[in-house]
């Protein structure tokens, strides 16, 4: 390979996220969820240009690292190695934790210091390594920002030796910081957290989104008992409670009790509150209502738009993640509660969608808000007609495929190396 063409070294670290870890543990490169991530694995592991070394922390419990602290995994489908980062030190409290991640950061500080890499590519489950790399080597760092929730707020405000170390690490010399604009409110973050020369890009995530046939939607509802004559309502998300599920579960009880039992409700997802929701739809006298699906391929979450009358988010952290986007792009009716002033979450998504695109029902997602939001748009057709086409006129203007959007990115990246 000529000098021109000279293969950039890319230390790519992220941590264990869920959809990473079936791929890992599998070894056949299939990756779900977190889109930010693996699209842009895969661009660079597909480049002759650049030398991709892929490195996963993981931070918890896992069979993957039940044998080893440092385990190389060859997958199908990817040309670089993987390598995992493990540590039982979680199971020992703070101080275990602590333990984790000294060993984390001083592995990969040992190879940033020994391979000259031309590029760490951080995420921020990784942050005390961008930081000290940022500060203590020659090697440009990219810290990659997923969105901003509570916790990350709270290190900006709360006293503690962590707190104040975490936010020393915000403010390192990093050569940039790339940050999902999901809606969660990053602005005031990104302004309060680093140091003001530091260049800082927004990003809003692609879709990929295709139209399915008539076949493919009507295979849905002999495949999951889903009724053909009821009014549906769909929720697609992690079952986590901080995403709102409970509150979706009890407000469409609510809502389907004040239509004398026309609505049915799909939910899709997985997470730590699986088995809790499924004990909780198992006692209930209206269970037969909701479809509960677990986990979907990706190319059938269209197909579950198509057939749904309404799509709810009772998501109080933002709402320009990746299921709203797919929702927006295949112009199905959608309701969001209202933006929060205080901590700025959704203030972009009113810029990007007026009222006429998308149902805002008051803040916070409430039961009986939702109920409201779903009974409402139940009774008005010619509403829900509308929205659904302002909803992809609107959107069309700020969302592209995941192509282009990976290659913005990776420009960005260019631009440093």
């Amino acid at each position: 390979m000529s000098a021109i063409h000279k293969q950039k070294k890319i230390l790519y670290v992220c941590r264990m996220f869920n959809g990473l870890e079936t791929s890992i543990s599998g070894k056949v490169w299939k990756p779900t969820g977190v889109p930010t991530i693996y699209k842009m694995i895969e661009r660079l592991d597909s480049d002759v240009l650049y030398n991709l070394d892929l490195v996963v922390t993981s931070k918890g419990d896992n069979h993957i690292c039940a044998s080893s602290t440092v385990r190389k995994i060859k997958i199908t489908g990817l040309s670089s190695l993987v390598t995992v980062l493990c540590s039982p030190g979680y199971k020992y409290g703070r101080l275990g934790t602590l333990f984790q991640e000294l060993f984390h950061v001083t592995y990969l500080l040992i190879k940033i210091f020994f391979r000259r890499y031309d590029l760490l590519y951080a995420d921020h489950a990784n942050i005390f390594t961008a930081s000290l790399a940022a500060r203590l080597s020659k090697t440009p760092v990219v810290f990659r920002v997923m969105g901003v929730y509570p916790a990350m707020r709270n290190i900006m405000t709360k006293s503690g030796v962590v707190n104040m170390f975490l936010r020393w690490c915000y403010r390192s010399p990093f050569s940039m910081v790339i940050c999902t604009q999901d809606g969660s409110g990053i602005e005031p973050w990104l302004d309060n957290a680093l140091d003001n020369n530091i260049p800082v890009h927004k990003l809003i995530n692609g879709v990929d989104y295709y139209k399915p046939t008539a076949q493919q939607k009507n295979i849905l509802y002999s495949d999951y008992a889903i009724p053909k004559n009821k009014f549906l309502v769909l929720y697609l998300g992690k079952l986590e409670k901080i995403k709102g599920i409970y509150n979706f579960i009890e407000g469409f009880f609510l809502a389907n009790k004040k239509t004398n039992g026309k609505l049915h409700a799909i939910i899709i997802g997985c997470g730590d509150q699986y088995a809790s929701v499924v004990n909780l739809l198992d006692k209930h006298t209206d269970k037969d209502a909701i479809t509960l699906i677990p986990r979907v391929q990706h190319d059938e979450i269209f197909r579950f738009h198509e057939i749904s009358d309404l799509y709810i988010s009772p998501n109080q952290l933002a709402n320009l993640t990746n299921a709203n986007l797919e929702a927006m792009q295949s112009g199905t009716c959608m309701s969001i509660p209202k933006s929060q002033s205080d901590t700025g979450v959704d203030l972009i998504t009113d810029t990007l969608l007026d009222d006429t695109a998308v149902y805002r029902y008051e803040y916070p997602p409430t039961p009986q808000n939702i109920s409201l939001a779903i009974t409402d748009l139940y009774s008005n057709p010619q509403l829900r007609e509308s929205l659904s086409k302002n909803v992809i006129l609107q959107s069309n203007k700020f969302i592209t495929l995941w192509n282009k959007r990976v290659e913005l990115e990776l420009g960005l990246l260019n631009e440093i190396v």
